[in-house]
């Protein structure tokens, strides 16, 4: 029987591309979304840089979840005997539909409010001229 040898450079690069421990992922994407709620409107650059750092630690936090838990019905049950809540899973109802929901069809939806909510200004307007 043959062992297999690995280069110690495949494995170093193994591990600089792994991803991080969960808890520390989870722990930056906090950081990250708390920097981000506490900057005031005026910091555009830094606002860029906490909502992108966001986004990636959101993906490395998928990451290690998958890492951690595997993919799958198998992961999902795993995930959900170890008490912990999947990222996918938002706490909202709103943010849940946003994610089903086309972009298209909201679109079209506030398109359609606001058409009802001019229409009805318009009349107000009008039945004031009429009456004044």
């Amino acid at each position: 029987m043959r062992v297999a040898f690995r280069d110690p450079d495949e494995l170093l690069i193994a591990a600089m591309t792994a991803p991080p421990p969960l808890a520390d992922a989870r722990g930056s994407l906090e950081f990250w979304r708390r920097r981000r709620a506490a900057l005031p409107f005026y910091r555009l650059r830094a606002r860029r840089e906490a909502n992108e750092m966001t986004r990636r630690w959101r993906l490395r936090v998928a990451a290690a979840e998958r890492v951690r838990y595997g993919t799958g019905p198998i992961g999902l049950l795993r995930r959900l005997l170890a008490g912990d809540r999947p990222s996918w899973l938002v706490p909202s109802a709103t943010a849940l539909a946003w994610r089903f929901v086309s972009r298209r069809l909201v679109l079209g939806a506030i398109v359609f409010a606001a058409a009802w909510l001019l229409a009805g200004a318009l009349t107000v307007a009008a039945l004031v001229a009429l009456l004044a």
